[in-house]
Order: structure tokens, then C-alpha cells, then sequence
């Protein structure tokens, strides 16, 4: 038997009748087709149209007009629609294809779109003779979200549980202190993973003990948001530095730090100059003792 060595592995020919088992058919007997999103710019549309298919359709519409007729993927946009039934889509746009090729990238419009791939003929005087027709599918919308999550917050208690647990209070012991430290751990492991619910709420009693017999403490921290939205084409800046207006919205955060007054004036001025809106928001953040 021949062998190669490909990338130190050793690889073992195939006979030519394992390679027979191993090939994917050439078609499944069935006219039909695939939508599939690539990335927000493109779709691939692959698909097999059986010679049935192709019989009935020129023994329906004659073969002089399918000879005269061009082949053509049409894309309808079929956004936000119910139920799709050929003709109600909100656009679709018409781009060559040749039937045997059995697949095809289609450049996309518009991205964060559903789309429907119809694969048939154009004839001469204009008719659409559909083929087949795919499935929809929606491409990812090719821009960062508008959507602004609430910021993730640890509560201070639970950091504090959570550091001691990490080992954090006992640097600078000394060998046998460490060890001693580890198997504490390693014991507290072995009741948590035993699945004895009694043993993880054992635990955290201890725990709200350990905070109870501490000295009262209270941290907090906060942020606000400013929005608001503006007429078309104005120029918007919020303490002397121009923002990006989206749609005419716009939203940013401020850190409020304990004890002080935060000025955010918000100025909206048209491309000339000449016309000016002002609102000036302040925030006042007290700290308690």
C-alpha cells in the first residue's frame, strides 16, 4: 500500500470505490432553493431545478418564449410583511443569473432587511414565469445598535464577599498560614459540589455573620444620562464639544461624582450660524455623612 506524508501526518489513499460512497450527489431529484445570510451586504442563494421542472414550464409556455426570455434572480423585500404571495412585496429589483451555475451571491440594497430569492424567466413582452422560490431570510443590520444597556453593577457587599474568598485578605502569611488558608478552601469546594443545598447556605450564613459584625459602611456610585433629539441638520454640542446626531437623537452619559455640581449646556445652531437654541442642565450630587 503507498503512503504519503502530508504535515507529519500519515495519510492512506482511497480506493475508488470508497471515494464513490463518499461523494455528495449531484442533485436530490427536487426543484427547490436556498436563501442564506452572508453578512449585512450579501446573500448567497443556491438551489437545483430538476428537467421535469424544465419540461413543464416549456411545455406550458412554448419553447420559442422561453428561448427569447433572459434568466433572473428576483429579490423581493419582504420586510415586516405577514405573509408574502408574490406580489405584495414592499420592492424587489431583477439581476442576470445562469440557471446552471446552482448557486449565486446577490449584492444586497439594504441591509437589517427579509428577503425572498425568485429564480425564474423574464420574457420578451415582460412576464415573470416563476421557477422556484426560496425561503426569507433577514440579514444583520450593518451598524453598530442604538440600543444603550443600563451599566452592570456589582453591589459593593457582594465584592467585598467575593474578594475575601479569592485569598485576597491573607497576603504576606506565611507558608503554613497559606496552607492552612487552602484547605479551608478546598474543604468549602468539596461541600459546594456535593450538591447538599444545606452545605452553600451554611456558607452563606456565615458570611452575612461576618457583615454583621463589621462597622455600618454604605457606597454608591451614579451616572446620568442626558437625551434628547433636534431639528433637521442642526449642529448640536453639549459643554463646547460637537456630538453625532443619529436620526436627529442623541444620548450620552455622565459620571456624577459625590459632592459636586455637574454643567452640561446643551447648544443647537443651523449650518450658518445665525440660529440658536440654549437649554443648560445641572446636577447636584449630595454626600451624606
Amino acid at each position: 500500500m503507498d503512503t504519503n506524508l502530508s504535515s507529519g501526518a500519515l495519510v492512506t489513499p482511497l480506493r475508488k470505490d470508497d471515494q464513490a460512497e463518499m461523494d455528495i450527489p449531484a442533485g436530490y431529484g427536487k426543484t427547490e432553493s436556498f436563501l442564506l445570510p452572508k453578512d449585512p451586504a450579501w446573500l448567497f442563494l443556491f438551489w437545483e431545478i430538476t428537467v421535469e421542472t424544465f419540461d413543464c414550464i416549456r411545455s406550458q409556455y412554448g419553447e420559442d418564449t422561453l428561448r427569447s426570455a433572459r434568466t433572473v434572480i428576483r429579490l423581493h423585500d419582504v420586510t415586516d410583511l405577514p405573509l408574502f404571495d408574490g406580489t405584495n412585496d414592499v420592492c424587489h429589483y431583477d439581476l442576470p443569473v445562469i440557471f446552471e451555475a446552482r448557486s449565486w451571491y446577490i449584492n444586497a440594497p439594504q441591509s437589517g432587511r427579509s428577503y425572498i430569492a425568485d429564480l425564474g424567466y423574464i420574457t420578451a413582452d415582460g412576464r415573470f414565469i416563476l421557477v422556484s422560490r426560496s425561503n426569507m431570510t433577514a440579514l444583520p443590520p450593518g451598524r453598530i445598535s442604538d440600543v444603550i444597556d443600563d451599566k452592570w453593577m456589582i453591589v459593593e457587599g457582594d465584592f467585598q464577599k467575593l474578594l475575601r474568598l479569592s485569598g485576597a485578605d491573607y497576603i504576606g502569611m506565611g507558608a503554613s498560614e497559606r496552607m492552612q488558608v487552602l484547605g479551608q478552601r478546598w474543604k468549602l469546594t468539596e461541600l459546594t459540589s456535593s450538591g447538599a443545598p444545606s452545605s452553600w447556605s451554611s456558607f452563606a450564613l456565615h458570611l452575612d455573620k461576618v457583615e454583621e459584625e463589621e462597622d455600618i459602611w454604605l457606597k454608591a456610585d451614579c451616572e446620568i444620562i442626558i437625551y434628547g433629539s433636534a431639528s433637521k441638520n442642526a449642529i448640536v454640542s453639549i459643554n463646547g464639544k460637537d456630538i453625532e446626531l443619529k436620526e436627529g437623537k442623541f444620548s450620552i452619559r455622565q459620571h456624577l461624582p459625590a459632592g459636586s455640581v455637574v454643567d452640561l449646556p446643551i447648544h443647537a445652531r443651523n449650518a450658518k450660524g445665525d440660529k440658536t437654541r440654549h437649554i443648560n442642565i445641572k446636577a447636584l450630587r449630595e454626600q451624606g455623612k
